[in-house]
């Protein structure tokens, strides 16, 4: 009999113990727990870093460290009416450790969780839906050919959007720490044009070119038939006949223009 209850206490302790060891976990550093009882109910303090015990409850780890999130294969449509080939975006984010409580209540099925680490990220998904629709509305500002060119602006553009709608619905909840874009491609026919377009602004180029160069070439032709009086016309038409007479050995007659011969017999 007592061997019997010998047996039953220490089945019971190993019970005990087990239960308290399933119910036991640690939180790491830069994150907190969200605890859940029994009934489903949410406790709005988060647990802290370090040991819990939850024996009748459940504990889920959140991150309040800096989260990324990483956008790809968006084809955007520009102001001109045409999409981009491709766009990759990556941005990070961090959520106030006192607020992911308050956030799991709200967003429950919005949060996302690492399959490897199982630490969930708050309002992962929100985030995610919210700067797509922000990189969206960004890009139909620009044109298509020029949206390379405005690369920085377009970063800076998402980021200031994004944290104005988050802190619309939960002020002072998200801190978006950064944007980068990492890839940003246009259509292969866009591409085209824009190549067509700086070949034939290089062609206008030389062609205004050429077309001043012509103009100041008229300028000195101009100026030289000013220069070209009768008088200067006059003595060089009587260089030109002393040459010729002078390297002909024949009889040379010159009829001018005036009607007067220039007549050298030899």
């Amino acid at each position: 009999m007592l061997r019997m209850k010998i047996m039953i206490g220490v089945g019971l302790l190993v019970f005990l113990l087990l239960l308290l060891m399933s119910s036991c976990g640690t939180i790491e550093t830069g994150n907190v727990g969200v605890r859940t009882s029994w009934n489903g109910k949410i406790n709005e303090t988060e647990e802290n870093p370090g040991f819990y015990v939850a024996m009748f409850s459940s504990v889920e780890e959140y991150s309040a460290r800096e989260i990324t999130v990483t956008i790809e294969n968006m084809r955007p449509k520009a102001k001109d009416n045409l999409s981009l080939a491709d766009m990759d975006l990556e941005l990070f984010y961090q959520t106030k450790p006192e607020k992911i409580a308050e956030l799991n209540m709200k967003y429950a099925n919005r949060n996302a969780k690492d399959k490897t680490t199982g630490v969930y990220y708050p309002a992962y998904h929100l985030v995610l839906s919210i700067a797509r629709e922000t990189t969206y509305a960004a890009v139909a500002r620009y044109d298509s050919l020029e949206i390379h060119k405005f690369r920085d602006a377009l970063k800076d553009e998402i980021h200031k959007v994004l944290q104005k709608k988050l802190n619309e619905d939960d002020p002072g909840t998200f801190i978006i720490t950064k944007v980068i874009i990492r890839n940003i491609r246009t259509d292969e026919s866009v591409e085209n044009s824009i190549k067509l377009a700086v070949a034939k602004s290089k062609e206008l180029e030389a062609k205004r070119k050429e077309v001043e160069i012509a103009r100041e070439q008229a300028k000195v032709y101009m100026e030289l038939d000013r220069a070209l009086t009768f008088k200067v016309l006059e003595q060089q038409r009587i260089q030109v006949m002393e040459k010729a007479i002078e390297n002909n050995k024949n009889t040379t007659i010159i009829l001018g223009t005036t009607g007067t011969p220039f007549i050298n017999i030899k």
